[in-house]
């Protein structure tokens, strides 16, 4: 499940759009990002991204478009393309190279080739992203521990990775994370929002509150000594977003309650969106609905985590094989219940690593975690 790569596609042929897009659903290690109609959007979106890999189509001007190309590639040293024309001559692959291009696809052979061809060029190239990654965990209830599932995660993270890692705080009615950890804060995520100057990884890790040295949280309005109501502005949190991929190797967002145009950002924007549901019917008609509605926004399978929590292995009227026919889904995980080790968590402000560090529970978000990096 390892998370894809975002690249661009400069192209106005429909074909084109869906051959590329068909590679990408089909176990590509791409995903497109944007399409973009002609070369000339390419130097807006370049600066406004840190997307550096994509597909260009050179048709039906193949020495205008190549002249561009070399001035973006002068100008972005990391940039990782391919050209794609219906027409392949070696003057034409000459010109591409001589541009730039990485390799050079006739389009006849994009389905068949694009795959292993961006694989490559992504392994041997840095086009592939050195920023942090992004997981939101939405929820199906309240109350199905969605929080706990979001601490615990980032936590695995960081002693996973050894680096340091963010949690978000979305809830603006309860702060769920403040109340967990045991945390207060002057400042959090609204305030990020409704910053006026420059969003940066500073300004994130200024606006943060430690857990531990490198286990930062950003409070919700609820944790903090700040009240909101305005709306999330989906502009602000794109870029919010970017400033935690500098910052955190490992960003980590709780998201209940969320407006449509949220979602659709934080599910754009995310390497993995885990969806926490427990085994009752209420649960999985709302969590059978939110992983329709991210597919309906596009969002395909390998992204979208169904997590079964507080899952008991007998006795249970609703088992896991159930839960993967109501959702529609085969890779739905789980974590186990354990109250005991829950419990011990909420009452000393502490993650499973520190406060039940043996326990069953712990075992399987150290396993969701093994799994979300294969």
């Amino acid at each position: 499940m390892t998370p894809k790569t975002k690249i661009f596609l400069v192209t106005k042929d429909k074909k084109t759009i869906q051959h590329v897009e068909a590679v990408a659903h089909n176990g590509s290690p791409i995903e497109v990002d944007r399409v973009l109609p002609d070369i000339s959007w390419m130097d807006q979106y370049l600066g406004d991204s840190d997307i550096t890999a994509g597909i260009v189509d050179i048709d039906p001007n193949p020495t205008e478009v190549l002249a561009e190309l070399e001035a973006m590639t002068s100008a972005n040293p990391n940039l990782c393309t391919i050209v794609v024309s219906e027409n392949i001559t070696q003057d034409l692959i000459l010109a591409a190279m001589q541009a730039g291009a990485r390799h050079f696809l006739q389009k006849g052979t994009v389905h068949a080739e694009l795959s292993g061809v961006m694989g490559r060029l992504l392994t041997h190239s840095c086009a592939k992203r050195k920023t942090g990654s992004i997981i939101t965990v939405f929820s199906a209830s309240g109350g199905c521990g969605a929080t706990t599932v979001a601490l615990n995660v980032a936590n695995e993270l960081r002693l996973k990775a050894a680096k340091p890692v963010l949690v978000i705080d979305l809830d603006r009615c309860y702060g769920a994370a403040s109340a967990f950890l045991d945390i207060k804060s002057d400042y959090g995520i609204d305030d990020v929002l409704s910053y006026d100057g420059k969003i940066d990884k500073h300004l994130i890790q200024s606006s943060s509150c430690s857990y531990k040295d490198d286990f930062h949280v950003l409070l919700s309005a609820a944790g903090t000594a700040k009240k909101s109501t305005r709306d999330i502005d989906p502009e602000c949190l794109k870029d919010v977003l970017q400033a935690c991929r500098q910052g955190y190797a490992h960003t980590v967002i709780d998201a209940p309650r969320m407006d449509e145009q949220t979602v659709k950002v934080l599910t754009e924007l995310s390497d993995f969106t885990i969806v926490v549901f427990q085994l009752t019917l209420k649960d999985l008609k709302f969590a059978r609905s939110i992983i329709t509605m991210f597919k309906d926004l596009g969002l395909s399978e390998d992204k979208i985590i169904p997590l079964a929590n507080r899952f008991k292995k007998r006795g249970a009227l609703i088992d896991i094989d159930d839960s993967k026919r109501a959702l529609g889904a085969g890779n739905v995980r789980s974590i186990r219940s354990d109250w005991r080790s829950a419990m011990n968590c909420l009452n000393n402000g502490k993650t499973l690593a520190d406060a039940a560090p043996r326990s069953p529970m712990r075992k399987d978000f150290q396993k969701l975690i093994d799994e979300m990096q294969t």
